[in-house]
């Protein structure tokens, strides 16, 4: 059985963020996916604000479809309030960008392997990770998880990895073309007639095409449901638009899976369930956790064996970091999910008739939460 220092399951961004750091560290590292082409396709949005790209990484030009500096929020009836002041985000193509990333960490040494799920994990007597598949089975004295909100390897070695119903959102994605279709703004819709317990949104790609999707809260949600949802949101908003690439999925909107560490494995990104709870949104987080757990993972194996202890700091570090501010995103999210119809209007009105340059998301969401202090911190905190 062939023997690794370090076995990544899962080459999404985290997943190959984990796989390029621990390699470029001198580590015998194997990066499993289940797909035959990583990133495809991309269950996302695939929007991420800029700082939290190059937080990590140095990107691609060719990554980037779309820089976007304005967005707009619909209220339930209708009123629209733009955000004129904002940070510059980016639709990226990810489908792209997680092939590159894939690579990457194959440049740096790490043995990338597709088409190769892992479909069941145990340990052996020494403490290493056995892992199984269609494939001859490999062996790993650490093992980092990157396979999804759906992790079935987190639940063998011991996560309780089931969400509540309101912890999970079903989302519903599409590449939509139409010539009703601007290229220079984010669009989000609210209310439980487009969305109930969530959003939907309209991410431009470039002029006459763009990424959306909608999610609904696990607690409303049923088979097809979101799907339904969504072309009757596109009928409504881009009547006669051509729709392609629909699929389906699942995001984590839950606080982090605790412990992150277990033994000599490590959870990240969607397994993990590091994404921000108010607005689902992943891929930085997925990135810096994945470059996080591969430095720390790395660091840990000696010629003696792992240092277990040593494992930990990526749980004590993302807990400082990222973490806190995921924590304070699942507060916001608890308080937004009371809100009704009528409440969401009466924001967006008292917006209405402001200059777009004065509207920030913080301004939007203090105002929201003005009477309740501790949420005005979060809020401040979370945007900051």
């Amino acid at each position: 059985m062939e023997i690794f220092d370090i076995a990544v399951a899962g080459a999404g961004p985290a997943g190959c963020m984990a796989a390029k750091s621990a390699a470029l560290l001198g580590k015998k590292v194997c990066l499993l996916e289940r797909k035959s082409t990583p990133g495809y396709p991309a269950r996302c949005g695939e929007g991420i604000g800029n700082r939290g790209l190059v937080l990590t990484l140095d990107p691609k030009s060719k990554w980037i479809k779309n820089d976007i500096k304005t967005a707009s929020m619909i209220s339930p009836s209708g009123i629209k309030v733009t955000i004129g002041s904002m940070d510059t985000s980016h639709i990226l193509d990810r489908e792209l960008m997680d092939n590159d990333l894939a690579d990457d960490a194959a440049a740096c040494g790490a043995d990338l392997r597709c088409s190769s799920p892992v479909t069941s994990v145990e340990r052996d007597k020494e403490g290493n990770y056995i892992l199984t598949g269609p494939s001859e089975p490999i062996k790993a004295r650490c093992l980092i998880i990157a396979d999804g909100v759906e992790s079935r390897l987190a639940r063998f070695l011991g996560w309780d990895t089931v969400l509540k119903d309101e912890d999970i959102e079903t989302c519903a994605f599409a590449r939509v073309t139409s010539p009703l279709l601007e290229k220079s703004s984010c669009l989000f819709y609210t209310g439980k007639e487009v969305s109930p317990g969530g959003y939907a949104w309209i991410f431009p790609r470039m002029k006459g095409e763009a990424n959306v999707g909608l999610g609904i809260s696990g607690t409303y949600s049923e088979a097809g449901k979101a799907r339904e949802l969504l072309m009757q949101f596109i009928d409504r908003e881009l009547p006669g638009a051509k729709v392609s690439k629909l699929h389906c999925g699942g995001v984590p909107v839950a606080k982090w899976l605790r412990p992150l560490v277990r033994d000599g494995a490590m959870l990240v990104g969607d397994a993990a369930r590091q994404v921000n709870c108010l607005n689902g949104a992943g891929i930085a987080y997925g990135l810096y956790a994945g470059k996080l757990a591969g430095q720390i993972a790395a660091e840990a194996i000696t010629e003696n064996g792992v240092n277990y202890p040593h494992l930990k700091n990526y749980e004590k570090q993302w807990k400082r970091g990222f973490g806190k501010q995921q924590d304070r995103s699942f507060s916001l999210k608890e308080f937004v999910r009371g809100l009704d119809d009528s409440f969401l209007d009466k924001i967006a009105h008292s917006f209405s008739k402001e200059d777009p340059n004065n509207i920030n998301y913080v301004k939007i969401f203090t105002k929201t939460v003005a009477r309740r202090p501790l949420l005005i911190f979060k809020t401040l905190k979370l945007f900051k």
